[in-house]
């Protein structure tokens, strides 16, 4: 598996961890009202979950389990599947303190961040998506 992917699937499975952390601190407050900071969570335990956890496997996997190109450069221009990886990373941060604090301006950046990552990722990508026999093979039949 390429380190890209691998941080990927890292980094997903601790934006899931924290997630299902916020998750179950909302419940609880729900069942015994204790804490009345914990609705705070559901915005950033939204982001978490969607974003952190769920877009950002797919993409580690995405990445790793796309046709490859042969020679040197096999998974394509990586540098901007690193920078995805950062921008999504900082978006996920930003917008979660932005729907903690309740202010606009850092959940805008964090979504334009967010954007960001996934058009760069897509950019990565695209080279990489054939279709399933090649293009002669549906011609054929």
């Amino acid at each position: 598996m390429p380190k890209l992917s691998v941080w990927l699937v890292r980094a997903s499975l601790v934006h899931m961890g924290i997630g299902f952390l916020f998750g179950a601190l909302i419940l609880h407050h729900k069942g015994v009202p204790i804490y009345d900071w914990t609705w705070k969570l559901f915005n950033p335990h939204i982001e978490l979950m969607i974003f952190g956890w769920t877009i950002q496997f797919v993409m580690g996997i995405a990445f790793w389990i796309l046709p490859r190109f042969s020679g040197k450069n096999r998974y394509g221009r990586a540098h901007l599947g690193w920078w995805s990886f950062a921008l999504l990373n900082g978006g996920i941060v930003l917008t979660g303190l932005g729907g903690w604090f309740v202010l606009a301006a850092p959940m805008l950046i964090g979504r334009l961040l967010m954007l960001g990552a996934v058009v760069l990722f897509a950019v990565l990508i695209w080279p990489r998506i054939k279709p399933l026999g090649g293009y002669a093979a549906s011609q054929n039949s």
